[in-house]
């Protein structure tokens, strides 16, 4: 996602959805289409399950989004997971918008799209969409 593209969705919330729409990608016979969110770096990777789990993390990995809307720290707070193991959160700059998405029953889709082993904190980016299906 642009920069533009996230200022848009974060000043319009779940409203702003519209303007990512254009950066759907359809392949030919499927029966839905992803809608890109946003691409990101983890947030608190080192501080909870991270350093264990990243042996084992390899690009095009799928990971779990797990919301928290009663998290004392951030009510939009959405846990990112492999498996058992927590490896932080989506930055709260990052997840109004996917927390709303969410709430509303959508479910999204991650995937670690790079990892960066030698970095401080951001270590591990990855991508947030969701599928529509298409209208028949």
């Amino acid at each position: 996602m642009e920069r533009k593209d996230f200022f848009k969705n974060l000043l319009l919330g779940g409203t702003g959805i519209f303007f990512v729409q254009n950066r759907a990608k359809a392949t030919p016979g499927a029966s839905a289409q992803k809608i890109w969110l946003a691409t990101t770096f983890i947030t608190g990777f080192d501080y909870y399950d991270g350093p264990e789990a990243e042996p084992l993390l390899e690009a095009g990995m799928q990971l779990d989004l797990n919301r928290q809307p009663h998290n004392r720290y951030d009510k939009n707070a959405i846990e990112v997971l492999s498996g058992e193991a927590k490896l932080g959160y989506i930055s709260r700059v990052e997840n109004k918008t996917i927390a709303r998405l969410m709430d509303e029953g959508i479910a999204m889709q991650a995937e670690i799209k790079e990892l960066f082993p030698d970095a401080g904190f951001d270590k591990v980016k990855i991508e947030i969409w969701y599928e529509r299906p298409f209208n028949s």
